[in-house]
């Protein structure tokens, strides 16, 4: 078998190629930044009012996060099945599986912080808006895309700063971090895919 020497450009450039596969790919699906961001975001902000209003069983707007696991469930596999109708030829670069790790390590890290919540008390939501500017952060490094990277590096900010903030507002501190690392990145990289 003849071996194939590729020079240091062409590396570069197949790199790039994969890179640029997978962030068509979270692009296309960057619905899943743009739905998770508003959701939770709109979530902290009525759970905020519900705590002010002193409504009991406010708690309950959280409901909304498994109806929100099982929709985008459904969404992936649909849309999985609309543009890989082949399944079993799809490829995958390494960023895509890599990229795959990461939000599965999410997905059971905030459940573990949610579900260790009575013992955690007041450390619970600083822990889960770190754990959204460690998701955002990563997933920028892995697509280089900076709007995503900010938005994590902001949201660790927003982490720090929740820890000595009272826990009601916590919330909103909640808010702000998915305003500046999901929603707003998943609308420009939206955007950036659209306009190629």
């Amino acid at each position: 078998m003849e071996e194939q020497n590729i020079n240091p450009e062409q590396s570069m450039q197949i790199i790039q190629s994969m890179i640029n596969r997978a962030q068509n790919n979270v692009a296309d699906n960057g619905f899943h930044f743009i739905f998770w961001g508003w959701l939770v975001f709109i979530t902290s902000i009525v759970f905020y009012v519900t705590l002010k209003m002193e409504i009991q069983n406010g708690w309950l707007v959280w409901s909304l996060m498994p109806l929100g696991g099982i929709f985008t469930g459904i969404y992936s596999y649909y849309q999985h099945r609309k543009y890989n109708p082949d399944v079993q030829k799809k490829v995958r670069t390494y960023a895509e599986i890599y990229l795959g790790y990461l939000w599965i390590a999410f997905g059971i890290s905030i459940f573990t912080v949610l579900f260790m919540m009575n013992k955690l008390g007041e450390a619970t939501y600083p822990l889960v808006i770190n754990l959204y500017a460690i998701g955002t952060f990563v997933s920028g490094g892995i697509l280089r895309f900076k709007p995503l990277i900010i938005g994590g590096a902001c949201s660790f900010a927003i982490a720090i700063f929740s820890f000595f903030t009272p826990f009601e507002n916590q919330v909103l501190l909640i808010a702000l971090s998915l305003l500046v690392s999901y929603i707003i990145p998943g609308h420009l990289l939206r955007n950036k895919f659209k306009s190629q």
